[in-house]
């Protein structure tokens, strides 16, 4: 079986031989992005244009004038909000109905016709949706534990005798937190891409699969997880530094930034699915190599992970 470098060199070279899936989710996201900001520009639009508030926005980062902006009621910013947010789960149906497309596309690893790639996303549509719903029951205690942890820490800040015992518990919490998310998260990238792979149609029966196999090979998978976050994170970073050197009124160049960091993280996130099918396939490999001798008849046969 591969390696982890092997694994992500091999989620690279998939990434890279269909750009399409790239284009097609960053033009999904760009595009419910801009539509999502209409009914707020429309709103800001009426009251800034031609007034003292563009001009305290447009040359620096008027914060109290935004603030002033917001809180006019002909403006009524707030209460546009809701229309935008709309746009968002709008993404979010778009994105679980190609996710099916993408992950059979880096399962075959080969060029994918229209009628197959929509066939694979209807065909788990539903599935995803299901397991949505046991990534929010999942979800639901470890958002409990971090409202625990911040009241915790608050009252530490204020009834402890070390001034910063509470920050520090916050930080340790925050950290804490943010490895159970992360281990959620790759425990459910797995799920999908061992339903994809097995055809698999229960989604609880794909989930507690999966979290068996996550557990038997942790420390490779996070560690395989863990890096791919990083590189977008890092582009991320990269990209709020230089935002923050562009002058304020070069409204176009900032955009293209925004445009480019979201591509990077579109890219990375991809890459991240590519890699995590490359390392199920691998482990599939390995079973069946340890299993059977190979020969002609068993190398045309597919090879499927065992019950964990």
């Amino acid at each position: 079986m591969k390696g982890n470098r092997g694994v992500l060199k091999d989620g690279a070279v998939r990434l890279r031989r269909h750009p399409k899936l790239i284009w097609c989710w960053f033009g999904l996201n760009a595009l419910l992005a801009l539509l999502g900001t209409i009914p707020v520009a429309l709103g800001v639009g009426k009251i800034a244009n031609h007034s003292l508030y563009s001009n305290s926005v447009y040359h620096g980062v008027g914060l109290m004038a935004f603030l002033e902006l917001a809180g006019n009621p002909e403006v009524r910013l707030w209460s546009n909000l809701p229309e935008s947010f709309l746009f968002g789960l709008v993404f979010l149906g778009g994105a679980l109905f190609l996710n099916g497309g993408i992950l059979e596309t880096y399962r075959v690893d080969r060029r994918v016709g229209s009628g197959e790639f929509f066939q694979a996303c209807g065909t788990f549509f539903w599935r995803w949706v299901r397991l949505l719903i046991f990534l929010l029951v999942v979800l639901a205690p470890i958002l409990m534990l971090a409202g625990g942890i911040s009241k915790w820490s608050s009252r530490l800040a204020s009834d402890a005798s070390p001034e910063k015992l509470g920050f520090w518990f916050e930080i340790a919490g925050a950290l804490v937190i943010w490895f159970l998310m992360m281990s959620v998260r790759l425990w459910f990238d797995i799920a999908q891409v061992r339903a994809v792979a097995e055809r698999e149609r229960s989604m609880l029966r794909s989930t507690i699969q999966s979290l068996r196999l996550v557990l038997a090979n942790f420390g490779s998978l996070f560690w395989l997880y863990f890096r791919t976050s990083l590189v977008g994170w890092l582009g991320l970073t990269a990209g709020v530094w230089m935002w923050l050197k562009v002058p304020p009124e070069l409204v176009g160049l900032s955009l293209l930034l925004w445009e480019l960091v979201l591509f990077w993280w579109t890219a990375t996130r991809l890459w991240q699915k590519a890699a995590e099918t490359a390392w199920y396939q691998g482990q599939a490999r390995a079973f069946c190599d340890e299993a059977v001798p190979p020969s002609a008849a068993f190398a045309s046969q597919p090879c499927n992970l065992p019950a964990v």
